[in-house]
């Protein structure tokens, strides 16, 4: 099985994952038949520490597609992964000034997210259109491609949603396959407009005022963290498998905020002596990962932005501006101005 955007050997958070195996298990179908040849437990999708491949999840999706003949099924899991799902990569296009900055956004960083379709848009006069250049050159089984679709079809509905603050619909969906054996009538409920199958491309066509529309969580200073993050982890930052890496992005995640580790551990699932535990067994202690990361933004700000003192300041969650210039002295030597002047 070959997937058309990313490498199938790159790691992902599992939150795809889990999601397929949760819908699946509604449906009366056990973890462990859904994950077959993935070489992946349950439990293991709900350790912090685990990371997970594309190959996986099309192994884990070809199994659920075979085991499972009812075609809400696909439909069910683009439901479920709603941008809150997906990390700082989900809260970025949340902060957006605009829902078109929030879908360039999302093409940009698109192989932050687990992605089996490459993803575009575009405007004419009367519609905002997303399509999937790549998408019958996948390499997949036809019914395999055909459920894959039909949840990022369900996907990309929801996601509208969630940038939207509101039940906005597509005007319309053509889907480069035949009818499948379920009708269309079940695309057009779940999708909410009408279907035409059969076409040379797959596109959802919207209104294209939607495009102006303000995100939920439009918020600049914090959309310029998050992009730097983004950014950092497209640039070639592995995902890697510890414990450490899993704190640091859930950190990135709540870029604003700076969570605790009470709130970090909550968030992996564990309890925060456990999660203590786990770091000390890498050499580790939360405050030294929260230190590390907060002094590698630090840096990242000053050498690649126009924030001033106060804003970094503010951006790495100290009470203030003096605090941070007293960290960053420890960090480098330093104080911020000195360290900017000598790029």
């Amino acid at each position: 099985m070959v997937a058309g955007i990313a490498p199938l050997s790159r790691r992902y958070a599992p939150y795809k994952l889990a999601a397929l195996v949760e819908v699946a298990e509604e449906y009366g179908f056990p973890a462990e038949r859904v994950l077959r040849g993935t070489r992946l437990s349950k439990s293991q999708l709900d350790d912090p520490g685990t990371t997970t491949t594309i190959e996986q999840y099309l192994r884990a999706a070809d199994n659920a597609s075979a085991l499972c003949d009812n075609p809400e099924l696909p439909f069910g899991i683009g439901r479920r992964l709603h941008l809150s799902a997906y990390g700082l990569y989900g809260f970025a296009l949340l902060c957006s000034p605009t829902v078109r900055d929030g879908f360039s956004l999302a093409v940009r960083y698109h192989s932050l997210a687990t992605p089996i379709f490459s993803i575009r848009w575009r405007e004419t006069a009367e519609n905002f259109i997303w399509f999937f250049p790549d998408e019958t050159a996948t390499g997949l089984a036809p019914p395999l491609r055909r459920f894959l679709l039909a949840q990022q079809l369900s996907q990309h509905v929801t996601h509208v949603q969630d940038l939207t603050r509101a039940s906005r619909h597509p005007r319309s969906i053509t889907i480069a396959h035949e009818i499948p054996t379920c009708t269309a009538r079940l695309y057009e409920e779940r999708l909410s407009c009408p279907v035409e199958f059969g076409t040379q491309a797959t596109e959802i066509f919207y209104e294209p005022s939607v495009l102006d529309e303000r995100p939920p969580l439009t918020n600049r200073i914090t959309l310029a963290t998050l992009r730097e993050s983004c950014e950092r982890l497209i640039g070639g930052t592995k995902l890697g498998h510890g414990v450490a890496q899993a704190v640091r992005s859930v950190i990135m995640e709540r870029a604003g905020e700076f969570p605790s580790m009470a709130d970090v551990a909550r968030e992996l699932g564990v309890t925060a002596r456990t999660l203590r535990r786990r770091l000390l067994d890498e050499n580790l202690s939360f405050s030294q990962v929260f230190d590390q990361l907060r002094s590698e933004l630090a840096i990242k700000y000053l050498t690649s932005s126009h924030f001033t003192t106060d804003d970094i300041a503010m951006l790495l969650g100290f009470s203030d501006a003096s605090n941070f210039r007293k960290s960053f002295r420890r960090w480098t030597g330093k104080n911020p101005n000195e360290y900017r002047s000598r790029l």
